[in-house]
């Protein structure tokens, strides 16, 4: 039986004991008791403040965080280790009610590279959609399709601009035909260049859909 004294070889023994039984903190892995996140980071500065607003090729965006500190550390263990548990933390985090814009009449996801979808099991933006929708905002995930499988990750700002003007996607004119045309918000997980989103919005322009913004659940300034 162990005693509790205050500062005896027992009292470090239940330290100890703590130690090695606490959970790990989900964003930087160190001891957090009994919680998701440990102090520091459930008490980092990048929660803290307003929705992210910026323009992105004279289309608003709003994000929720910074691509910084705890958010972004979860935000990684969540999209490159496909674990829902980090997701609904950062989602849970803020109103994301907040998010959309007054009057949205359509959610659309920025579609998810097949190959990365079955690896991770895990799409954030579909996710972070359905969310926003709250069952109020519907929901179109087929308008848009994928057609390359060049990814972003590791490359430069201008290759992604060159993405932009080379889009890998195409429009499904059959599904866009029975969604609404205006207001509608584009919904991606990260937001680095814009250059993906924005050659979605582009896309959207010439089959006569309105792009009212942008939506992503982090912002790299």
């Amino acid at each position: 039986m162990i005693r509790f004294l205050a500062g005896g070889s027992s009292a470090g023994g239940i330290a100890l004991l703590s130690g090695l039984f606490s959970r790990l903190c989900l964003a930087c892995r160190r001891p957090s008791g009994s919680g998701t996140l440990c102090l520091a980071c459930r008490e980092d500065p990048a929660w803290k403040g307003p929705i992210l607003s910026s323009v992105r090729g004279g289309i608003p965006v709003r994000s929720l965080f910074p691509d910084e500190g705890a958010p972004g550390r979860l935000f990684r263990v969540a999209k490159f280790s496909g674990n829902r548990r980090a997701l609904e933390f950062l989602l849970d985090r803020w109103n994301l009610a907040d998010l959309c814009p007054p009057g949205t009449s359509l959610l659309l996801p920025v579609p998810p590279q097949k190959s990365r979808l079955l690896r991770r099991d895990l799409s954030i933006p579909d996710i972070l959609a359905h969310r926003l929708s709250d069952g109020k905002i519907p929901l179109c995930f087929d308008g848009v399709v994928r057609t390359g499988r060049t990814m972003q990750k590791g490359r430069s700002r201008q290759e992604r601009r060159d993405v932009f003007f080379s889009p890998h996607f195409r429009i499904d004119p059959k599904v866009l035909s029975k969604a609404p045309t205006k207001s509608l918000v584009i919904v991606d997980d990260l937001l680095v260049t814009g250059w993906t989103a924005r050659s979605i919005a582009r896309l959207l322009s010439f089959a006569g859909v309105e792009s009212r913004a942008i939506v992503t659940l982090l912002y790299r300034p």
